[in-house]
Protein backbone atom coordinates (compact mmCIF):
# COMPACT_ATOMS: atom_id res chain seq x y z
CA UNK A 1 0.00 0.00 0.00
CA UNK A 2 1.01 3.80 -0.83
CA UNK A 3 1.97 5.46 2.69
CA UNK A 4 0.76 8.51 1.00
CA UNK A 5 -2.62 9.88 1.63
CA UNK A 6 -5.69 10.76 -0.90
CA UNK A 7 -7.41 13.90 -0.45
CA UNK A 8 -11.60 12.66 -0.59
CA UNK A 9 -14.41 15.01 -0.59
CA UNK A 10 -18.39 14.28 -0.23
CA UNK A 11 -21.38 16.56 -0.26
CA UNK A 12 -24.12 14.74 2.02
CA UNK A 13 -27.30 17.62 3.55
CA UNK A 14 -25.63 20.81 1.46
CA UNK A 15 -22.63 20.24 3.68
CA UNK A 16 -18.85 19.14 2.50
CA UNK A 17 -16.68 17.00 4.58
CA UNK A 18 -13.08 16.04 3.97
CA UNK A 19 -11.04 14.02 4.22
CA UNK A 20 -7.75 11.20 3.98
CA UNK A 21 -7.84 7.71 2.18
CA UNK A 22 -5.12 5.43 2.86
CA UNK A 23 -4.80 1.67 1.11
CA UNK A 24 -6.02 -0.46 -1.28
CA UNK A 25 -9.65 0.61 -3.17
CA UNK A 26 -10.53 -2.95 -3.13
CA UNK A 27 -9.40 -3.60 0.86
CA UNK A 28 -12.35 -3.33 3.77
CA UNK A 29 -13.33 -0.13 4.49
CA UNK A 30 -12.63 1.87 8.32
CA UNK A 31 -14.24 5.19 8.85
CA UNK A 32 -11.97 6.69 10.84
CA UNK A 33 -12.93 9.95 13.16
CA UNK A 34 -10.54 12.01 14.67
CA UNK A 35 -10.59 13.34 18.22
CA UNK A 36 -11.94 17.12 19.12
CA UNK A 37 -10.27 19.94 17.28
CA UNK A 38 -8.22 17.15 15.63
CA UNK A 39 -8.41 16.14 11.54
CA UNK A 40 -7.84 13.93 9.49
CA UNK A 41 -4.22 13.97 10.08
CA UNK A 42 -4.49 12.43 13.19
CA UNK A 43 -4.65 8.92 11.40
CA UNK A 44 -1.56 9.54 9.50
CA UNK A 45 0.85 7.09 11.12
CA UNK A 46 -1.16 4.68 12.18
CA UNK A 47 -3.37 3.96 8.84
CA UNK A 48 -0.10 3.52 6.46
CA UNK A 49 0.17 0.57 9.02
CA UNK A 50 -3.09 -0.87 8.21
CA UNK A 51 -1.86 -2.22 4.99
CA UNK A 52 -4.98 -4.67 4.53
CA UNK A 53 -7.29 -1.48 5.23
CA UNK A 54 -8.69 1.00 3.29
CA UNK A 55 -8.85 3.41 6.20
CA UNK A 56 -11.17 6.87 5.11
CA UNK A 57 -10.52 9.92 7.76
CA UNK A 58 -12.86 12.02 7.86
CA UNK A 59 -12.81 15.66 8.97
CA UNK A 60 -15.58 16.16 11.08
CA UNK A 61 -17.43 18.90 10.56
CA UNK A 62 -16.73 22.66 11.68
CA UNK A 63 -12.69 21.13 12.22
CA UNK A 64 -10.02 20.66 9.93
CA UNK A 65 -11.34 21.28 5.84
CA UNK A 66 -14.78 20.53 6.42
CA UNK A 67 -17.51 22.88 6.59
CA UNK A 68 -18.94 24.41 9.14
CA UNK A 69 -22.48 24.05 10.63
CA UNK A 70 -24.83 27.04 9.98
CA UNK A 71 -25.53 29.66 12.81
CA UNK A 72 -28.74 28.34 13.77
CA UNK A 73 -26.93 24.28 14.22
CA UNK A 74 -24.98 22.58 17.44
CA UNK A 75 -22.18 20.22 17.46
CA UNK A 76 -23.20 17.60 19.80
CA UNK A 77 -21.70 14.33 19.16
CA UNK A 78 -24.53 12.77 17.30
CA UNK A 79 -25.07 16.04 15.02
CA UNK A 80 -22.73 14.22 12.35
CA UNK A 81 -24.45 10.77 12.45
CA UNK A 82 -27.01 11.49 9.31
CA UNK A 83 -24.30 12.97 7.11
CA UNK A 84 -21.88 9.81 8.32
CA UNK A 85 -24.76 7.78 7.47
CA UNK A 86 -24.75 9.62 3.76
CA UNK A 87 -21.47 9.14 3.28
CA UNK A 88 -21.62 5.52 4.05
CA UNK A 89 -24.14 5.36 1.82
CA UNK A 90 -22.37 6.81 -1.33
CA UNK A 91 -19.48 4.63 -0.84
CA UNK A 92 -21.46 1.20 -2.03
CA UNK A 93 -20.00 -1.16 -0.17
CA UNK A 94 -20.52 -4.27 2.16
CA UNK A 95 -20.44 -3.78 5.62
CA UNK A 96 -16.91 -1.70 7.17
CA UNK A 97 -15.37 -1.16 10.03
CA UNK A 98 -15.73 2.01 12.23
CA UNK A 99 -12.51 3.67 14.34
CA UNK A 100 -12.73 6.55 16.48
CA UNK A 101 -10.27 8.37 18.82
CA UNK A 102 -11.73 10.33 22.06
CA UNK A 103 -14.51 12.21 20.97
CA UNK A 104 -14.46 10.16 17.75
CA UNK A 105 -15.05 7.23 19.76
CA UNK A 106 -18.01 8.75 20.71
CA UNK A 107 -19.48 9.45 17.64
CA UNK A 108 -18.09 6.12 16.01
CA UNK A 109 -20.07 4.22 19.19
CA UNK A 110 -23.30 6.15 17.97
CA UNK A 111 -22.14 5.51 13.86
CA UNK A 112 -22.33 1.61 14.66
CA UNK A 113 -25.87 1.66 16.60
CA UNK A 114 -27.63 3.64 13.41
CA UNK A 115 -25.52 1.23 11.20
CA UNK A 116 -26.67 -1.85 12.81
CA UNK A 117 -25.63 -4.96 10.70
CA UNK A 118 -23.71 -2.92 8.10
CA UNK A 119 -20.99 -1.54 11.14
CA UNK A 120 -19.18 -5.68 11.54
CA UNK A 121 -16.13 -3.96 13.62
CA UNK A 122 -15.92 -1.08 15.63
CA UNK A 123 -12.33 0.42 17.08
CA UNK A 124 -12.42 2.97 20.00
CA UNK A 125 -8.38 4.68 20.68
CA UNK A 126 -8.98 5.64 24.09
CA UNK A 127 -12.06 7.09 24.15
CA UNK A 128 -15.77 6.00 24.62
CA UNK A 129 -19.16 7.61 25.32
CA UNK A 130 -18.92 10.94 27.55
CA UNK A 131 -19.20 10.32 31.15
CA UNK A 132 -22.76 10.49 32.01
CA UNK A 133 -24.69 13.23 33.83
CA UNK A 134 -26.83 12.56 36.60
CA UNK A 135 -30.72 13.74 35.54
CA UNK A 136 -30.56 16.66 38.37
CA UNK A 137 -27.65 18.20 36.42
CA UNK A 138 -29.78 18.45 33.60
CA UNK A 139 -31.26 21.98 34.39
CA UNK A 140 -27.51 23.26 34.81
CA UNK A 141 -26.32 21.95 31.98
CA UNK A 142 -29.20 23.35 29.67
CA UNK A 143 -28.56 26.64 30.79
CA UNK A 144 -24.85 26.64 30.70
CA UNK A 145 -25.26 25.52 26.93
CA UNK A 146 -27.83 28.54 26.19
CA UNK A 147 -25.25 30.95 28.06
CA UNK A 148 -22.10 29.40 25.70
CA UNK A 149 -24.63 30.56 22.58
CA UNK A 150 -24.92 34.08 23.67
CA UNK A 151 -21.24 34.23 24.65
CA UNK A 152 -20.20 32.74 21.65
CA UNK A 153 -21.10 35.36 19.50
CA UNK A 154 -18.44 37.61 20.84
CA UNK A 155 -15.85 34.78 20.32
CA UNK A 156 -13.25 35.23 17.15
CA UNK A 157 -10.75 32.51 15.99
CA UNK A 158 -7.68 32.91 17.64
CA UNK A 159 -4.49 33.58 15.34
CA UNK A 160 -1.17 32.71 15.67
CA UNK A 161 1.79 34.59 13.76
CA UNK A 162 3.39 31.52 13.01
CA UNK A 163 3.46 27.24 12.75
CA UNK A 164 5.71 27.11 15.85
CA UNK A 165 3.19 29.43 18.09
CA UNK A 166 -0.08 26.63 17.27
CA UNK A 167 1.93 23.70 18.55
CA UNK A 168 3.15 25.64 21.70
CA UNK A 169 -0.49 25.76 22.38
CA UNK A 170 -1.40 22.51 21.79
CA UNK A 171 1.66 21.27 23.59
CA UNK A 172 -0.02 22.86 26.53
CA UNK A 173 -3.03 20.36 26.11
CA UNK A 174 -0.70 17.14 26.37
CA UNK A 175 0.41 17.15 22.82
CA UNK A 176 3.63 15.83 21.78
CA UNK A 177 5.74 18.42 19.24
CA UNK A 178 5.60 15.94 17.13
CA UNK A 179 1.63 15.12 16.55
CA UNK A 180 0.95 18.92 16.83
CA UNK A 181 3.19 19.54 14.10
CA UNK A 182 0.96 16.41 11.62
CA UNK A 183 -1.76 18.53 12.70
CA UNK A 184 -0.85 22.27 12.13
CA UNK A 185 -1.37 21.78 8.10
CA UNK A 186 -5.50 21.18 8.41
CA UNK A 187 -5.32 22.94 11.55
CA UNK A 188 -4.74 26.60 10.21
CA UNK A 189 -6.00 28.24 7.64
CA UNK A 190 -3.08 31.19 6.33
CA UNK A 191 -3.76 34.87 5.36
CA UNK A 192 -3.79 35.89 1.81
CA UNK A 193 -0.10 36.98 2.23
CA UNK A 194 0.67 33.80 4.83
CA UNK A 195 1.70 36.80 7.77
CA UNK A 196 -0.85 34.91 10.01
CA UNK A 197 -2.74 31.65 10.72
CA UNK A 198 -6.46 31.51 11.56
CA UNK A 199 -7.44 28.51 13.39
CA UNK A 200 -10.33 26.32 11.34
CA UNK A 201 -12.18 24.97 13.76
CA UNK A 202 -15.66 26.37 14.68
CA UNK A 203 -15.54 28.39 17.83
CA UNK A 204 -18.60 26.69 18.85
CA UNK A 205 -16.96 23.36 19.26
CA UNK A 206 -15.93 24.97 22.01
CA UNK A 207 -19.51 25.47 23.35
CA UNK A 208 -21.31 22.78 26.31
CA UNK A 209 -23.61 20.83 25.01
CA UNK A 210 -27.26 21.03 25.89
CA UNK A 211 -28.42 17.56 26.77
CA UNK A 212 -25.55 15.08 27.99
CA UNK A 213 -26.51 11.35 27.90
CA UNK A 214 -27.56 9.37 31.32
CA UNK A 215 -25.40 6.19 32.75
CA UNK A 216 -28.57 4.00 31.29
CA UNK A 217 -28.53 5.47 28.06
CA UNK A 218 -25.01 5.05 28.24
CA UNK A 219 -25.77 1.45 28.66
CA UNK A 220 -28.49 0.94 26.37
CA UNK A 221 -26.38 2.40 23.53
CA UNK A 222 -23.60 0.35 24.13
CA UNK A 223 -25.88 -3.05 24.29
CA UNK A 224 -27.32 -1.90 20.85
CA UNK A 225 -23.90 -2.18 19.40
CA UNK A 226 -23.89 -5.11 17.18
CA UNK A 227 -20.77 -4.84 15.74
CA UNK A 228 -17.68 -6.60 17.39
CA UNK A 229 -15.60 -4.03 19.45
CA UNK A 230 -11.77 -3.76 20.57
CA UNK A 231 -11.22 -0.75 22.49
CA UNK A 232 -7.53 0.10 22.72
CA UNK A 233 -6.68 2.01 26.20
CA UNK A 234 -3.07 4.11 26.48
CA UNK A 235 -1.58 3.58 29.92
CA UNK A 236 -1.54 7.12 30.44
CA UNK A 237 -4.27 8.66 28.55
CA UNK A 238 -7.87 9.51 29.26
CA UNK A 239 -9.71 6.30 28.79
CA UNK A 240 -8.58 5.10 32.29
CA UNK A 241 -9.16 9.03 33.60
CA UNK A 242 -12.91 8.51 33.84
CA UNK A 243 -12.19 5.25 36.10
CA UNK A 244 -11.60 1.65 35.39
CA UNK A 245 -15.34 0.92 37.24
CA UNK A 246 -16.67 3.06 34.10
CA UNK A 247 -14.57 1.44 31.35
CA UNK A 248 -15.48 -2.26 32.24
CA UNK A 249 -19.09 -0.87 32.58
CA UNK A 250 -19.03 0.04 28.85
CA UNK A 251 -17.40 -2.98 27.88
CA UNK A 252 -19.72 -5.40 29.38
CA UNK A 253 -22.54 -3.46 28.11
CA UNK A 254 -21.31 -4.43 24.56
CA UNK A 255 -22.12 -8.00 23.09
CA UNK A 256 -18.86 -8.51 22.12
CA UNK A 257 -15.80 -6.24 23.29
CA UNK A 258 -12.17 -6.99 23.71
CA UNK A 259 -10.34 -4.57 24.95
CA UNK A 260 -6.04 -4.58 24.99
CA UNK A 261 -3.90 -1.82 27.08
CA UNK A 262 -0.83 -0.14 24.93
CA UNK A 263 1.81 2.61 26.21
CA UNK A 264 1.94 6.03 25.90
CA UNK A 265 -0.64 9.08 26.18
CA UNK A 266 -4.08 10.35 25.08
CA UNK A 267 -2.67 10.38 21.68
CA UNK A 268 -0.47 7.86 21.12
CA UNK A 269 -1.78 6.82 18.14
CA UNK A 270 0.16 9.61 16.47
CA UNK A 271 3.15 8.80 18.88
CA UNK A 272 4.94 5.70 20.71
CA UNK A 273 1.70 3.71 20.76
CA UNK A 274 1.13 3.33 17.09
CA UNK A 275 2.76 0.62 15.99
CA UNK A 276 1.03 -1.50 18.73
CA UNK A 277 -2.36 -0.40 17.95
CA UNK A 278 -1.60 -1.45 14.47
CA UNK A 279 -0.39 -4.92 15.21
CA UNK A 280 -3.82 -5.26 17.64
CA UNK A 281 -6.44 -3.50 14.60
CA UNK A 282 -5.23 -5.33 11.78
CA UNK A 283 -5.24 -8.68 13.77
CA UNK A 284 -9.14 -7.77 14.94
CA UNK A 285 -9.72 -7.57 11.40
CA UNK A 286 -8.04 -10.57 10.17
Amino acid sequence: MSIAAREVSFQVDGLTYSGLEWGNADAPVVIALHGWLDNALSFSILAPQLADLRVLALDLSGQGHSDHRSQDATYHIWDDIPQLVGIVEQLETGPIGVLGHSRGAAIAVLLAVALGRQCSHLVLLDGLLPSPLSEDSAPEQFVRAQQDKRDGKKYRSRIFSNTDEFIAARRKWGFSEESARILAPRALRASADATLFELTHDPRLNHASAIKLTEGMCRALYASVSAKALALVAEDGLFLRVGAEAVDQAVDAMIDCQVAHVRGGHHTHMEEGSEAMAEHISRFFS
